[in-house]
């Protein structure tokens, strides 16, 4: 995984991170696998049967191009606009993971105006895959959903070990350290292929929330990441007409589990075709893009209304100082997690050193062990009771 900007003072994975995640999910797909299925049935039994599922080329096409076109769009920003703006790239996207048709990346940010550019190039992926998709299956169509989640205040790294008969996996009772552990040594080799990792936290469950919201036409985006997008579209450099994410709003809708059961403000980017229906319906229902100064100001009183349950995100060295202050207490608990560790993994180290250097105890000769058995042989057969005659 890409490694976020290190803390001077300190070399190891408790760091303070703002993380991107994207969310592409392919709708239709499981309609499709079945109605697919039953023709391939059909086809065995009237012995035209093909070797592959009917339904696996456009599943597989779907993981290979999203990959492919991510990363065509990553480049051109990183390298060309980027560049001619003199706003920054930071490290790639990566993919987190895939759950069903779904596929989920992750970015580390360095700076807010990252998110806004990476949401442009994710837009863009689904746009160009979009219009192939709907000419070869009609019936199959994408969604997509985006937040953001801080690390390690709040949200989670947890590790795993891939597989269950791992003997590396320590047995212990204090969990917070058995991961930290494990987080230190993904941490010194991110290659291990001992080793997975994941992430878990309010944020992250937010984020799956919202994705039930999305639709094809809806591509739904975190209060969090709405207001760092307007905020960098409003201080894009002049010329940059590329930097332009128009966002709507739906009201709040209750989440399960979400912000208290405070009711969470849904804004999402536009996704629709653009065709004259949707236009004379978006008319009829007012559907427009909100204004950013309202936006932003919206934002800032959400935040404030739910200090208890949200805030503005900040990154560690963001040069802008609207996202670059990261609460106190966060610093605190941040040093708390690394001296809890540093003072643990001590403890633990000299209690090893101290089991060695006393010794597993003198082991007993030849003769002895000999000696011990002849013993035991006696006393089992001095208590056998004498079998009865006949």
């Amino acid at each position: 995984m890409s490694a976020p900007v290190r803390d001077t003072e300190y070399e190891g994975p408790i760091q303070s991170i703002l993380r991107l995640f994207l969310s592409v999910d392919l709708v239709g797909s499981t309609a499709f696998k079945q109605a697919n299925q039953r023709a391939f049935k059909s086809d065995e039994k009237a012995g035209e049967g093909s070797i592959a599922e009917p339904w696996f080329s456009p599943i597989a096409q779907f993981y290979k191009e999203i990959e492919r076109l991510f990363a065509r769009e990553w480049q051109l920003y990183a390298e060309g606009l980027a560049s001619r703006i003199g706003w920054p790239a930071g490290p790639a996207p990566e993919l987190w993971k895939s759950a069903g048709d779904e596929l989920l990346y992750v970015k580390v940010l360095r700076d807010h105006r990252e998110a806004t550019a990476c949401i442009i190039c994710w837009m863009r992926t689904i746009e160009e895959y979009r219009s192939d998709l709907k000419q070869k299956y009609p019936t199959l169509d994408l969604k997509c959903t985006a937040w953001v989640a801080g690390f390690p205040i709040a949200n989670t790294e947890v590790v795993f070990a891939k597989r269950v008969d791992n003997e590396e996996i320590p047995d212990d009772a204090d969990p917070l350290f058995a991961n930290l552990d494990l987080l230190h040594r993904y941490d010194a080799d991110p290659n291990d292929r001992a080793l997975t990792k994941d992430y878990i936290g309010p944020s992250v469950d937010t984020g799956f929330r919202l994705c039930e919201l999305s639709t094809a036409r809806k591509f739904v985006i975190s209060v969090d990441l709405a207001l760092m997008v307007v905020h960098a579209v409003r201080a894009r450099p002049a010329g940059a007409d590329e930097i332009d994410v128009k966002l709507h709003y739906d009201g709040r809708v209750g989440l399960k589990g979400v912000l208290g059961g405070h009711p969470y403000p849904v804004f999402w980017i536009d996704m629709a075709s653009d065709s004259s229906l949707d236009k004379l319906e978006d008319k009829l229902l007012e559907i427009q893009p909100r204004n950013t100064d309202d936006i932003k100001s919206y934002c800032e009183e959400f935040f404030n209304s739910h200090s208890s349950n949200a805030m503005i995100p900040y990154i560690v060295g963001n040069q802008d100082p609207y996202f670059a202050s990261m609460p106190e207490s966060h610093a605190k608990k941040i040093k708390l997690l690394r001296d809890y560790w540093e003072n643990e993994r001590s403890r633990r180290d000299q209690e090893r050193e101290s089991s060695k250097a006393e010794g597993p105890g003198e082991e007993p000769g030849k003769e002895q062990v000999e000696g011990l058995f002849a013993s035991l042989l006696r006393l089992i057969v001095e208590n056998t009771p004498d079998r009865p005659t006949k």
